[in-house]
């Protein structure tokens, strides 16, 4: 159970990391550079979308899982896959103060 909390947890914050810089990359490619990327950044929506898109991706991708595994009674990996997803949205929300404190 240790080893797929462990695992689940790596893998998925791996995607959350590749989503973070592909909407970067997306947004750029986009919008360009200039003003008119400046002032669409400073729109609330696009900032929450570039905040919390990523969690709210993997959080469905984690409770899809979970709700699957329950269902074929493998209470087991629905145990690992709950601990995964609170570790997740831990360690996500605190992202910007675990940077701090390792730098």
């Amino acid at each position: 159970m240790i080893k797929n909390i462990i695992l689940n947890t790596i893998f998925y914050l791996v995607i959350a990391f590749i989503l973070i810089i592909s909407q970067v990359f997306i947004f750029w490619f986009i919008f360009g550079e200039g003003a008119e990327s400046g002032r669409i950044l400073d729109l609330w929506y696009v900032n929450l979308i570039l905040e919390y898109l990523p969690l709210v991706i993997i959080t469905t991708i984690l409770s899809f899982r979970t709700f699957w595994r329950y269902k074929k009674n493998e209470l087991d990996k629905v145990k690992s896959n709950l601990i995964s997803l609170l570790i997740l949205i831990l360690l996500y929300l605190l992202r910007y103060q675990l940077i701090d404190l390792f730098r």
